[in-house]
């Protein structure tokens, strides 16, 4: 690869693993000691993308042309960095309610905050709703099990709203009401329709499913979608697909456009098409959602494939 791709490669390694969102999850621990010691570990390491994101962008700078700069992340400082890692900690009584649910494998707690468009390229609000906003802490990802960037969330918290709209991807989630999540499996009746579904495999297939749940399905008694609007002890099932692409795609050049240059980052991101349940156990007084969740199934990335002089486009 010549230096302006590889240039741009940097680009995408900057908007998927360096961004503030791309924060390593939150381990389960069960004492004081071993607690203080993995947020030591965590806050090392975001320290570290943090300075290789620096980095990068100081390499990149003299090589790229505007039109296809990205903007950084907006720096945090260890009193903010403290501030969110605090409000990130399970309640200890909801911890303590799942414990032996949480000793199997695929299984977490976690908190999800709202986003009210408070972190606009470099600007961050702190006005209005934004007063008590928690950065990079409104997507999730259940396939590498932690917090991500926007662009390949599984879960994200947006205006009050759990959506499933990341580049590239289709989600499709179903309420289960009020039932434990201990007691869901992949055979329950609302997970006929989403295990059964196929997966597109050209774009214009993509798209259409992709207006079919924005506009939600009704199916067997239960209403499917690309998002819902969540409510405290209820038990919701998701299935994200998470696609790649089955074309080679063009080196990296000048004329590269962004969007294909977002392309180019999925080979960064951890695509599967996976089954998870996921239960709201807790709606904070600061508009946070306590998730438990367990996966139920995960399959290989499906692949959409271009046509012949297709342009490399989100099928959204």
């Amino acid at each position: 690869m010549n230096r302006k791709g590889m240039c741009l490669m940097s680009l995408g390694i900057l908007i998927f693993v360096t961004d503030l969102h791309g924060q390593v999850p939150q381990p389960r621990v069960d004492n004081t000691e071993q607690r203080l010691e993995a947020e030591r570990r965590i806050n090392a390491e975001r320290e570290l993308r943090m300075r290789n994101m620096r980095e990068f962008d100081t390499t990149m700078k003299p090589l790229t042309k505007p039109r296809l700069s990205v903007p950084a992340s907006p720096t945090i400082d260890k009193e903010t960095s403290e501030r969110i890692q605090l409000a990130r900690r399970v309640d200890p009584a909801d911890h303590a309610r799942y414990s032996r649910f949480l000793e199997a494998d695929k299984t977490g707690l976690f908190k999800l905050f709202p986003d009210y468009d408070c972190v606009t390229e470099n600007v961050v609000r702190t006005d209005g709703a934004c007063a008590n906003f928690i950065m990079a802490s409104s997507s999730f990802s259940f396939r590498t099990g932690g917090y991500i960037h926007p662009l390949y969330h599984d879960l994200g918290f947006d205006q009050g709203v759990i959506l499933n709209n990341a580049f590239f991807a289709q989600g499709i989630f179903v309420s289960l009401g009020d039932v434990p999540i201990e007691d869901v499996t992949p055979s329950r009746d609302a997970l006929k329709f989403i295990n059964d579904l196929q997966t597109a495999t050209d774009p214009a297939a993509a798209k259409k499913a992709a207006a079919r749940f924005r506009s939600g399905v009704e199916f067997g008694g239960y209403a499917y979608s690309d998002h819902i609007k969540p409510a405290e002890n209820t038990t919701y099932a998701l299935r994200s697909v998470a696609y790649d692409v089955a074309n080679s795609l063009p080196m990296i050049s000048e004329q590269t456009s962004s969007s294909e240059i977002r392309f180019h980052t999925l080979a960064l991101d951890k695509r599967a098409d996976v089954t998870v349940v996921f239960r709201i156990v807790r709606v904070g007084a600061d508009g946070s959602l306590t998730i438990v969740w367990k996966e139920l199934d995960r399959k290989e990335a499906p692949k959409i494939k271009f046509g012949k002089g297709e342009k490399f486009i989100d099928f959204r």
